[in-house]
């Protein structure tokens, strides 16, 4: 018996276009390798998986804060530790991509990420 399951979508529009343009410019193995872990990510939830079920399984998934993920990149060596900051919204079925950048950036991607998804879903 098959089950059909909601089908997510990906919304960027509370991502900032320069911001992932630069990152996408000056980390690119590192930018592809994140958005191609998101995708997985997606892939897993179509299939109707949970987040409970999924965090730290795959490793570059992880819970941040106030139901934000971190998506880092994986398999690329020497590469410099990235996270694509997202926010899945059950009610809607929506992966929000929030934002991108490294662990230097960390705290600050991770105020503006707060900040982005007052008020949605």
């Amino acid at each position: 018996m098959h089950i059909m399951h909601e089908i997510w979508s990906i919304d960027v529009s509370l991502a900032s276009k320069s911001a992932f343009s630069r990152f996408q410019k000056n980390h690119h193995k590192e930018y592809v390798s994140c958005f191609s872990n998101l995708e997985k990510i997606k892939r897993l939830l179509n299939q109707g998986k949970k987040l409970a079920e999924i965090e730290h399984h795959p490793s570059f998934f992880r819970h941040e804060t106030n139901e934000i993920f971190r998506i880092g990149q994986s398999g690329l060596t020497g590469a410099k530790e990235s996270r694509l900051y997202v926010y899945p919204c059950f009610r809607e079925n929506v992966i929000y991509i929030l934002g991108i950048g490294t662990k230097e950036t960390q705290q600050s991607d991770l105020i503006g990420a707060k900040r982005a998804i007052k008020g949605i879903c």
